[in-house]
C-alpha cells in the first residue's frame, strides 16, 4: 500500500509546477481583463467624441436661434410704427363710421316724420 501512495505522489505535479500553473492562469486572466479595459476605454473615447459633436451641434443651433431672435426683434422695431399708424387710422375710420351711422339714422327718422306729415296733409285735403 505504501507503494501506491508513492506512485500517486509521482503522478501529481510538484508544488512549483502548481504555483507556476496558477500564475499562468492569473496572467491569462489579467491579460483578458486588460483587453476588456482597452475595449471599454475605446468605447468611452468614442462616446466622448459623440458628446463633443453633439455639443458642437447644440452650440450651432443656439447661435442660429439667437440670430433668428435678433432678426425678429429688428423686424418688430421696423413694423411697430407702421402698425401703430394703421391702428390709429382704424380708430379714426370707426369714429367716422359711427358719426355717419348716427347721421343716417337721423335722416331716416326725419324722412319718416316728413312722410307722416305729408300723409296727414294729404288726408286733410278735400277730395277733388
Amino acid at each position: 500500500m505504501s507503494e501506491d501512495t508513492t506512485r500517486n505522489l509521482h503522478n501529481t505535479p510538484s508544488f512549483e509546477e502548481r504555483v507556476l500553473s496558477e500564475l499562468a492562469a492569473i496572467r491569462q486572466e489579467t491579460s483578458q481583463q486588460s483587453v476588456l479595459l482597452v475595449s471599454f476605454d475605446e468605447r468611452l473615447t468614442l462616446l466622448g467624441e459623440h458628446l463633443t459633436s453633439l455639443d458642437e451641434h447644440l452650440t450651432s443651433l443656439d447661435e442660429r436661434l439667437t440670430s433668428l431672435e435678433e432678426k425678429v426683434d429688428a423686424r418688430l422695431r421696423e413694423t411697430r410704427p407702421i402698425w401703430e399708424g394703421v391702428q390709429q387710422r382704424l380708430t379714426e375710420i370707426e369714429s367716422a363710421l359711427s358719426e355717419l351711422n348716427r347721421q343716417l339714422k337721423t335722416l331716416i327718422m326725419d324722412s319718416f316724420k316728413l312722410r307722416v306729415r305729408v300723409e296727414k296733409l294729404e288726408d286733410n285735403q278735400p277730395a277733388a
